[in-house]
């Protein structure tokens, strides 16, 4: 017995291992690498036939091995949802290896083909509906080797993927045929990172003379929403913004949240930021909480809105932009609208209401869009901008519920792929850092240090092109999930058959 329990442990040493090692790859410990062996050990799990509840303890293993190493930091913000996380990356990875499992059971020659566009299928749709946490995708690994991020702008994430895994693949069969396995692995590695080199020294950016300045307060998350702190946290944020306006800046950028009061709503703030910026003679983004009176019929009577805005100058308050992508759970139970008994349930929630569009602002003839939070996590958002003829893109945030963990890291490092596939420059506000300008190649022109208080402020650089990811490949991803659809099929057709010729 005590045999037997060994071999089933060992067996799930695998799919642990695998996430482990996935998990690794995505800290600031400069170990992304590893992320082109992590899939070996899952690919020797699934070499012998297996049952659904292998599959199942499979997944659990493995997304609770990725869950504890990369996502620990979400415990921080929510114990629930953390919790909440293992046993929805349970469910999800559970589908992607049974799906991937009944390919390779009945077209077992399309096995691998079939596991890279399931796996991709599965990243590319986490983008969407009130679930939405596009947290998992293997490109995030290679934050730190710029050259090998440059594809993005041809084929988004979805080709860093797809990358990823064929040179784990042909790592996994180099016994099977050592020389012509080598031989690829090098002729990808060679001509990716010769491609990423190559855009870095030849990419033509244009320097202009608008300028914006990013605001680094750094006020403690329990202290932001205090009645006590109110006055200082206003008064930070004005001493700072003085100091960037004395260098010649067109544009002060707030972070997320930074005035936590309805400022559209309590005259006495909105009067106090038009008379600043008046007297700073510069535009102000920030963001703010929001809310619209709705009626007796709705829940509370209000909907509340994460949200932010251009104050100009000119005293002119400009419509807001409220948040498209809401974090879940974190910021708003998931279907609200369909169980209106959930309105109920108190999680520490906020409740906020999905925004429908985005909005496009112009300062000194330079257009930009905002971003709010873990927006940026969203190529599609982005890419419309882009199509939008945006100059540059706004990301605001309140990072201060991660602490100093890796979660503050890998948002931050998000911006570097949006700005690459959309060759749009970043400007990030974060309340405690990171705080970034990020060039259109995906360089950080500037970063500042957690819980450093700071203003700085950097020249806007342009890409006079659209990516062509932008123009032209955007749909790359739909290859993935087209084919993922045509190879399930396909083996439910042989399935049926070898069925029929059993009977």
């Amino acid at each position: 017995m005590s045999f037997k329990i060994n071999i089933k442990l060992k067996t799930y040493l695998f799919p642990i291992l695998a996430g482990g090692l996935l998990g690794l790859s995505r800290l600031p410990v400069h170990l992304g690498f590893l992320v082109f062996f992590a899939f070996i050990p899952l690919f020797h799990f699934f070499k012998e036939q297996r049952k659904k509840k292998e599959l199942l303890l499979a997944a659990a293993g493995f997304g609770s091995a990725y869950t504890l190493v990369s996502l620990h930091w979400i415990s921080l913000v929510t114990s629930p949802g953390y919790l909440g996380i293992f046993i929805l990356f349970a469910v999800y990875f559970y589908i992607v290896f049974q799906l991937y499992y009944f390919v390779k059971q009945y077209i077992p020659k399309f096995g691998y083909l079939g596991f890279i566009m399931i796996w991709i299928s599965f990243e590319f749709l986490q983008n969407f509906g009130e679930f939405s946490f596009p947290w998992f995708n293997l490109g995030y690994s290679l934050a730190d080797y710029l050259p090998f991020i440059q594809p993005v702008e041809i084929g988004g994430m979805s080709l860093l993927s797809l990358l990823i895994l064929l040179v784990n693949i042909l790592l996994l069969e180099l016994n099977r045929n050592f020389k012509r396995n080598m031989i690829i692995i090098s002729t990808i590695i060679i001509v990716w990172s010769a491609f990423g080199i190559i855009r870095l020294k030849t990419i033509d950016l244009t320097e202009t003379e608008f300028n914006a300045s990013v605001i680094q307060v750094s006020i403690p998350q329990e202290d932001k929403w205090e009645e006590l702190y109110r006055d200082s946290t206003f008064a930070l944020y004005e001493e700072f913004s003085k100091q960037a306006a004395k260098e010649k800046t067109d544009l002060i950028i707030w972070p997320e949240s930074s005035t936590p009061v309805y400022l559209l709503r309590q005259m006495e703030y909105r009067k106090w930021i038009l008379n600043l910026s008046e007297e700073l003679e510069t535009d102000i983004f920030t963001g703010f909480p929001h809310y619209k009176y709705v009626g007796e019929d709705y829940p509370n009577k209000f909907k509340f809105y994460n949200s932010a805005t251009l104050i100009g100058k000119n005293r002119k308050v400009y419509p807001p932009y409220y948040k498209n992508v809401l974090v879940p759970f974190g910021e708003r139970i998931p279907f609200l609208n369909v169980f209106p008994f959930l309105w109920g349930v108190h999680l520490g929630q906020a409740n906020w209401e999905y925004g429908e569009k985005l909005e496009y602002y112009e300062v000194n003839g330079y257009k930009f869009s905002p971003l709010i939070c873990f927006e940026i996590a969203f190529p599609q958002l982005t890419t419309e901008m882009a199509k939008n003829d945006v100059d540059f893109i706004v990301n605001i945030t309140n990072d201060a519920w991660f602490h100093r963990s890796a979660g503050t890291y890998q948002h931050a490092v998000m911006t570097r792929f949006r700005a690459v596939e959309t060759r749009k420059q970043i400007y990030r506000a974060a309340n405690t850092g990171y705080s970034l300008v990020v060039s259109p190649t995906g360089e950080f022109l500037k970063q500042t240090k957690l819980f450093e208080k700071i203003t700085f402020n950097n020249s806007l650089y342009i890409y006079e092109n659209n990516s062509y990811f932008t123009k032209y490949f955007f749909w790359f991803p739909f290859v993935f999930v087209i084919g993922a659809g045509i190879l399930l099929v396909y083996s439910v057709i042989n399935c049926l058959l070898n069925r029929k010729r059993k009977l």
